[in-house]
């Protein structure tokens, strides 16, 4: 099983395409039980997801789920004694909320924060966290093939987190997934439905995506060819893809998880998809969004 849990949704109201705002506890406990029926193991979680953690730590079977969660964020143009203490409560408060003592990751949230002055005093502080065993690997959240290549050749990571979905397929064709596994790293995919773009209707989708219009118009005829659903063709084309490990979904219902669990064994031809993809960072990326 590839399937990944995101939790941002369980803390807080996030996704271009969520109308139902943040998820409610009681649905929290059921997506959670039936996610851990189908044999999905992983919780993503940050600091930063509003009361996720708190929610999580009163519904989950800590010796069953392993959790990856990340570093605060810091909004400081340097790592000093100050960063550093921030991140070992950031820490300790991850593991009281969760009643976790370890975690199977430790992620950079804010990947510029390893390049400001001072930014290996923060890896060292996670190197020192990974060989305490309170964290197994060390990661780094990740936006482009520059920020790949700029960490193989600073950093030695056991694990990333990336955008990879049908529309965005860049990391796909640079060749950076071959490279990080080649040097043995573990890859997490987010984005898989690009914060709900891929499965909303052509009426419901903010003008800001007007230019690309005609490219999701293709993706959603390609899933009516094919005869599945938009959902199916977006997740299937991601795990499809042999150098990524994990798949990161979020979902906010039920009904959602059980659509997750019902595609994650769809296998499709990555390389007849290669037409549906775009490059613009304008729309690729959530935060270049002007909606």
């Amino acid at each position: 099983m590839k399937i990944a849990l995101g939790t941002v949704q369980f803390g807080m109201n996030y996704g271009v395409s969520n109308n139902l705002g943040q998820t409610r506890e009681s649905e929290v406990e059921k997506i959670l039980q039936y996610a851990a029926r189908y044999g999905v193991n992983i919780l993503d979680t940050a600091p930063s997801y509003g009361n996720s953690n708190d929610i999580l730590g009163k519904n989950i079977d800590c010796n069953y789920w392993n959790i990856v969660t990340k570093t605060p964020h810091f909004m400081s143009d340097s790592i000093g004694n100050k960063q550093i203490d921030k991140l070992f409560k950031s820490i300790e408060l991850s593991q009281k909320k969760l009643g976790k003592d370890k975690f199977y990751g430790l992620l950079i949230h804010n990947y510029n924060d390893l390049f400001l002055p001072g930014g290996d005093r923060l890896f060292k502080a996670m190197e020192y966290l990974k060989k305490s065993g309170v964290v197994k690997k060390l990661g780094v959240s990740l936006y482009s093939g520059e920020q790949v290549d700029q960490i193989l050749d600073n950093y030695s990571m056991d694990l990333v987190q990336l955008p990879v979905n049908i529309l965005d397929q860049r990391l796909v064709d640079s060749g950076q997934l071959v490279k990080l596994k080649k040097y043995g790293i573990e890859v997490h995919a987010r984005s898989v439905f690009l914060q709900g773009l891929l499965l909303m209707q052509s009426k419901d989708i903010p003008s800001w995506f007007e230019p690309i219009m005609g490219t999701l118009d293709a993706f959603h005829l390609e899933a009516k060819r094919r005869n599945i659903s938009a959902l199916q063709l977006a997740l299937g084309f991601v795990q499809s893809i042999d150098m990524v490990d994990k798949v990161v979904i979020g979902v906010n219902t039920l009904k959602q998880m059980r659509e997750i669990i019902s595609a994650a064994s769809i296998q499709v031809d990555t390389t007849e998809l290669s037409s549906i993809s775009i490059n613009d960072p304008s729309f690729l990326n959530p935060a270049n969004w002007k909606i």
